[in-house]
This record gives C-alpha cells, sequence and structure tokens, in this order.
C-alpha cells in the first residue's frame, strides 16, 4: 500500500524531531580541568564555566585549581584528569620522562611576569653580578629572566629561588635582591612603593620570545580518542577569551570571585594584564617548544640525551586549533 505524502511528511518531521530531542537531551561530557595559577592568567578557564561557554558546547566542567604544573600532570599521569589549564616546562618534563601530557591550545603567548628593581636600577645592563629572585628554578619567572638576560647581554647575575611571588617581593623590599620577577597584585604594592618596573609584558611583547606561558594541557591517548571533546574545550576556551575581551564587568566580576580579590585597583591592574597577554588564536610555534627544551637542557632541568630523541612535535599538537582556523572559527569570532 502506498503512503500518502502528507503521511510520509508528517513521519520523516517526527524521525528528525525525536533525533534533534535525543542530541538536545544529551548528557554532557563531565570533564575534570585542575588549573593554576588563581591570576589572571586563569580568567579563561573561570569565563568559559561561569559564563556558559563550557555548557553550550556539551561539557560539564568541573574546575579544580592546584598549586602547580608539576602537580597537574602528575595527576593527569595518574588518570585523575585528561584537560589541564597549564603550560611551559611541567609538559617538557614529562614528555621527555615518557608521559603523554601535551600542549594542544596557547592561551598567552608571551612572558607576562614583569621585572622590578630598586629604584637606582635603571636598566636590565645594571643587573651584571647582582642578585635576581625568581619564584622556582626552572619555572616561567626564572626562564622569563634568563630570556631577558640574554636579551641584554647580562653576564654574572645571581637567579635567586625565593619560594613564591610574595617571596620574591619580600626579597626585593629587604634589599636582598637588586631585582625580581614579580607580577599582580604583588607588583602594585612594589610600584607604589617607589621600586621601578625594568621589564613589563609590553616590553615582552615587543621582543616577541617564542613561548606558550599558558594553556590547554592535555593526555594525548585520551584525545586521539576523543578529537571532538577536545575540540569542543578549545572552542569554549576561545569564546570565553572573546568574552574577557568585550565584557570587562563580566571579566572581572569572575575574577574577584575566583581569586576572593575585592580591591577595585587590584582586579583592574589585573584585567589589563589579560588585555595585553591573552591570545586571539591558540596555535603554537614550534620554537616555542625547541627553545624551552633547550634552556631546559641548559639549566640541567631535563636530560639532554633523552630529548635529542624525541621531535619537537612531541611536545605539542596543532591539529584542533587548525581544524578550528580552517572552519572559520578564530575569523568569525573576532569580525
Amino acid at each position: 500500500m502506498r503512503r500518502s505524502p502528507v503521511i510520509v511528511a508528517c513521519w520523516l518531521i517526527a524521525i528528525i524531531g525525536s533525533i534533534g530531542q535525543a542530541w538536545a537531551g544529551a548528557a554532557p561530557d563531565k570533564i575534570k580541568f585542575p588549573y593554576s595559577p588563581i591570576s589572571w592568567n586563569s580568567l579563561p578557564w573561570w569565563v568559559a564555566k561561569d559564563a556558559g561557554h563550557f555548557e553550550r558546547n556539551g561539557l560539564d566542567v568541573d574546575l579544580l585549581y592546584e598549586g602547580a604544573s608539576s602537580v597537574i600532570v602528575q595527576a593527569m599521569l595518574a588518570g585523575e584528569a585528561n584537560f589541564g589549564g597549564l603550560a611551559g616546562p611541567a609538559i617538557v618534563s614529562n614528555v621527555v620522562s615518557g608521559g603523554d601530557v601535551i600542549q594542544i591550545a596557547a592561551t598567552v603567548k608571551t612572558f607576562t611576569v614583569p621585572m622590578y628593581s630598586a629604584p637606582n636600577i635603571k636598566e636590565v645592563a645594571q643587573l651584571k653580578g647582582q642578585k635576581v629572585a625568581v619564584s622556582r628554578f626552572g619555572s616561567i619567572s626564572h626562564i622569563a629572566a634568563q630570556n631577558i638576560f640574554q636579551k641584554n647581554g647580562v653576564t654574572g647575575a645571581a637567579v635567586i629561588q625565593s619560594g613564591g611571588t610574595p617571596e620574591s617581593a619580600a626579597m626585593l623590599m629587604s634589599g636582598a635582591v637588586a631585582a625580581a620577577m614579580v607580577p599582580p597584585p604583588h607588583s602594585i604594592m612594589l610600584r607604589d612603593k617607589g621600586f621601578r618596573e625594568l621589564v613589563s609584558v609590553k616590553q615582552f611583547r615587543e621582543w616577541n620570545f617564542p613561548v606558550v606561558e599558558n594553556g590547554i594541557a592535555a593526555r594525548r591517548a585520551f584525545i586521539d580518542k576523543n578529537p571532538a571533546v577536545a575540540a569542543r574545550i578549545v572552542r569554549s576556551v576561545f569564546e570565553a577569551i572573546k568574552t574577557i575581551y568585550t565584557n570587562k564587568e563580566m571579566a572581572v566580576k569572575i575574577m574577584a570571585k575566583y581569586t576572593k580579590v575585592s580591591d577595585d585597583r587590584t582586579l583592574d591592574e589585573s584585567y589589563r594584564f589579560s588585555i595585553d597577554a591573552l591570545a586571539k588564536d591558540g596555535f603554537m610555534a614550534p620554537e616555542a617548544f625547541s627553545t624551552l627544551v633547550e634552556q631546559l637542557v641548559s639549566q640541567k632541568s631535563i636530560d639532554e640525551a633523552a630529548s635529542k630523541k624525541l621531535p619537537v612535535t612531541a611536545y605539542f599538537d596543532n591539529r584542533f586549533v587548525i581544524e578550528l582556523e580552517k572552519e572559520g572559527f578564530f575569523k568569525k569570532l573576532w569580525q
């Protein structure tokens, strides 16, 4: 018996509707997302969560603060999470040691820890033979300081490990060091007390060092099996970055919530840092990783022989950023 066109049409509409309902009602993918630090660097994760970008992309993300990138990597390697908010030495170190936590997108592609100095230090060249505080050896602040010295031909500076940003600021104020790598909010206090911002984020950007200071990390084993989930995380984070650029009121409110900071001046300074530093696309230059490997080898932080056995692509994967670029995602996002 032949069905009438009207019956067939109704049948097709019912099928399409049921498929749409099934998609709309599908449970979101649950993702644990450890990150560090509690500062403007983590604003993209917070905004992606609180502004609904993760949710709109079918993700139920549980943000988990961890104190250090190395701790996040260890948790990921233990199977506690497949994604994280971090970048830098911890990525390289784990890959050289046989781990599979790699970078899949960059959110910050410049150094962002300013160098502050005593008032009598007016240029980087004066730091020759002087003591300079960084948070920890092998940290981003240490790598940034080394790049400053190299760029300015400074030799003989003694790098001191302070233990953290507050400690670095305290060492500078006490006169124990001539300069220190100090981001906000402690940098505001130093400036108020007459200490000099010797190297700013703006200066770092002008020097254009190849670096990935923060971004999205992932287990290679997981993303190879679940590429769609990885792509949706990258999409969500860069939608959040667009929100940060275009909705200061929301961004500052979310930053205040997670940092527990209520001082308007500190929040405004941190927001300024985010706008100066957050990338508008997630593409990662291979030189950022090859340069970091060389620096970590020179510090004896990783095994040189083991690192030479690995191609630079062992540390990162641009495929999700490239796919979004081909879709026109970034162009449409920023037009």
